[in-house]
């Protein structure tokens, strides 16, 4: 597995790409609440919950996670895929960079 994290502008070179990566939302469920709208294509996944979905997410898989500042939430949900043998990167700077890119 190669670094923890990529810019915005690299996940839009990868998303299209011939391979793009599982692209998933991981802000809170009250930032979402207040703004509903995400990188296009991402799902989201409550981070609370990571237990109950982190399972779903086959194990050498490639994704990428994005909070809303690309702290502590997307990091912590990056470590916690990477530790299941899932090649997990986050969005440095979040949703918030992306909007900026």
């Amino acid at each position: 597995m190669g670094k923890k994290a990529l810019t915005a502008g690299e996940l839009r070179q990868e998303l299209v790409g011939g391979a793009p990566p599982l692209v998933i939302d991981v802000r809170r469920a009250e930032d979402r609440e207040t703004d509903a709208e995400g990188i296009p294509g991402s799902q989201w996944r409550d981070p609370v919950l990571l237990e109950d979905w982190a399972g779903g997410i086959p194990s050498g898989a490639k994704a990428v996670v994005y909070c809303v500042r690309g702290g502590g939430v997307s990091q912590s949900v990056q470590a916690a895929l990477a530790l299941r043998g899932v090649d997990a990167r986050y969005v440095e700077g979040g949703l918030e960079a992306w909007r900026k890119d």
